[in-house]
């Protein structure tokens, strides 16, 4: 019984990968300069993992977390190549979204940031 027990919970934890390391790959993330307080308004983006050879690998876990002007934001689990959306939240001004993943001595790094504007009303259509 305790050998079952052991191998289930191995098999449960080498599934639940929630980042790639931070070595693995070069890291970069896509989202606009400025997004809006409007109600429902959302932050969209894509973040990309490459090889060293600049090949796009897709569905590479990463955490990412989104520092509001005056809300500490939570950590997320993301992959790359998909678009990843978030409420916005705060008060106007500059706000951060940043990449995470593990570096090889398992402690979490960022690895990308993103700096953008939030502003109280509609952005003007681009």
């Amino acid at each position: 019984m305790k050998t079952l027990l052991t191998f289930s919970l191995l098999t449960i934890l080498a599934g639940c990968k929630v980042a790639a390391t931070a070595e693995d790959y070069r890291w970069s993330v896509k989202a606009p300069s400025q997004v809006s307080l409007v109600p429902k308004s959302k932050l969209h983006f894509t973040v990309e993992a490459r090889t060293s050879d600049g090949r796009l690998v897709a569905e590479v876990p990463y955490m990412y977390s989104v520092e509001w002007v005056g809300v500490h934001g939570v950590r997320h689990q993301g992959w790359s190549s998909r678009e990843e959306y978030i409420v916005v939240k705060g008060d106007p001004g500059m706000a951060f979204l940043r990449i995470l993943v593990l570096d090889r001595y398992h402690n979490i790094t960022e690895v990308a940031r993103s700096t953008f504007e939030v502003t109280a009303e509609t952005p003007p259509a681009k």
